[in-house]
């Protein structure tokens, strides 16, 4: 998981778990459902239901150069650095400021949407995803939640949202990815519960609030 030897992790700190078969299934599970590249498919399912899609990735890509590139690089930047554990930020203290700066480039995201006349569910998802990192950061502060399942919770509502009961079996995607973080030790089984939840109220909320 990219641990970052300078921060001496133990077991106490981070867990350590045996490397068996189902541990290399959970490993790439929770890889190909980190939150960033979930954030990066709700931006493609988006551009794919747009009336124009080829007009529709280039809101996309700004999308994604806010609310993903510059989070991303913000935390390879405090991994190489010895600042965080891993890349999963499994130690609650470190997530602190990478969460604040997800909430500022969302921010910006959902306000350029907004302001610059792209299609409506460009700026849903940026208000989601605002949304959703909000309530991450908040409960951050007490309690950890599982922000890959949050992710994989607000994709599959969103999915639902833009193409009806046709994406139901995404919602197989929801406890798959519980199941990995779980496994990997990463979180508890209601930390992943909790994150499931509000993904789908974040953008469920989203929605409502704007129409």
């Amino acid at each position: 998981m990219g641990i970052n030897p300078s921060c001496h992790p133990n077991p106490e700190i981070l867990p350590i778990v045996p490397q068996s078969g189902y541990y290399r299934i959970a490993e790439w599970v929770s890889r190909l459902a980190s939150p960033p590249l979930l954030a990066a498919s709700s931006l493609w399912v988006a551009a794919q239901s747009s009336p124009s899609p080829q007009q529709a990735y280039g809101w996309a890509f700004l999308a994604v150069f806010c609310m993903i590139v510059l989070p991303a690089a913000y935390l390879v930047y405090l991994h190489r650095s010895g600042q965080i554990t891993d890349l999963d930020v499994y130690v609650r203290s470190q997530r602190i400021r990478p969460y604040l700066l997800s909430i500022g480039c969302s921010a910006a995201a959902w306000g350029l949407l907004e302001r610059s006349g792209a299609p409506p569910v460009f700026a849903l998802i940026a208000a989601g995803g605002l949304l959703e990192t909000i309530g991450l950061f908040l409960v951050n502060l007490r309690w950890k939640i599982s922000a890959h399942v949050a992710a994989a919770g607000g994709l599959s509502f969103l999915a639902f949202l833009l193409t009806g009961a046709s994406a139901l079996p995404l919602l197989g995607i929801v406890p798959l990815v519980a199941w990995s973080r779980v496994h990997l030790q990463r979180h508890t089984l209601s930390q992943t519960v909790a994150g499931g939840l509000w993904g789908a109220a974040s953008f469920s909320l989203a929605f409502i609030l704007l129409g």
